[in-house]
Order: structure tokens, then sequence, then C-alpha cells
């Protein structure tokens, strides 16, 4: 995985592998349809993302633990397609906007360029989640308060959309 040193990297290794770790992960994920977004219930990075703790290592040189946290969609991509798969990827981009989507079905690989320029093109499009009031974390927090307390998941989604999004008609 892009960004990890190599005894992190052996983690994440052993990690999309071991039942018990998969287990983990799959207990903090909200499965719906499988052309639905399967919404992240663990802790929420200030980007939207999930974020998910695989394990740790001992540093030999200092005896410290070290904490080995990734993207959560990146485990789970690595899960379904192998951690070499995440090698070529340097950019899992989500096709429905939401931040905290874990549906691999819903990933695609992208460049930092190509996964900007279509966030800028989306971003103004009427009731994208891009839009949302309170920014992509604050969404996937309100998505994952709904989803653990039993509330209204699709009231959590609309409650950041902006008024002028509700009345607003497409100019073309």
């Amino acid at each position: 995985m892009v960004g990890l040193s190599p005894v992190a990297r052996t983690v994440v290794r052993d990690g999309v592998i071991d039942p018990a770790v998969i287990a983990r992960y799959r207990a903090k994920v909200a499965y719906a349809g499988p052309g639905d977004c399967w919404h992240f219930t663990g802790a929420i990075h200030p980007h939207g993302h999930g974020r998910f703790f695989v394990g740790q290592y001992t540093r030999v040189d200092t005896g410290d633990r070290r904490d080995v946290v990734v993207i959560a969609h990146r485990f789970g991509w690595a899960i379904t397609y192998g951690l070499g798969s995440l090698d070529q990827v340097p950019v899992l981009a989500h096709e429905c906007d939401e931040a905290g989507c874990q549906n691999t079905a819903h990933l695609a690989p992208a460049t930092t360029a190509s996964n900007h320029r279509d966030w800028d093109i989306r971003r103004w499009q009427l009731g994208s989640p891009l839009r949302d009031t309170r920014g992509p974390a604050g969404r996937a927090r309100a998505i994952r308060e709904a989803i653990l307390t039993g509330g209204d998941v699709q009231a959590a989604k609309d409650a950041g959309v902006r008024p002028v999004d509700h009345d607003q008609l497409p100019l073309w």
C-alpha cells in the first residue's frame, strides 16, 4: 500500500488474510444491497473516509509499539483484490461520492489528478453528497450515527443538502 513502511505493510499483508482481522473490519461495515453504499461505522477521518486499525508492530530499535491504521475502503479493496492490487492504484475514487462507502463496486482506480478533476465537476451537481453543508466528515459521522442508533439514514443524508438544491432546477 502506498505510504506504508515495509514493517507496516507486513502487518497489513497479514491482516488482509487473517479471518479475525477481516471479521473485525466487516463488523464495522453496514452492508446493504449490492448496488447500495456500504457505510463504515468505525472511526472517521476528517476527509470522511473510514479509518481501520489493522494491528501493531514493535520497533526493533526502540521497542515502541506502533499502530497500523489504514483507510478503510483501501483495506476492503485489498481483501477483495489482494494487497498487491493497491500497488498499481494510487487512488481509489468513490464513484458514489460517499467518502465512507466500502462497497468495492463503487470504487474505481484513479490518479490523484483524475480524482480531483471528477470531484471538481461533480461537486456542482445539485443534491450531490459532495455539496453536503457538513463536509465529508460531518456527513459520514451523521450517517454512522444514524446506522448505529437505528435512526433514519436517508434523513441523515438529507440533513446536509443545501436548501438551494431542494428548489433549484438544473439549467441544462
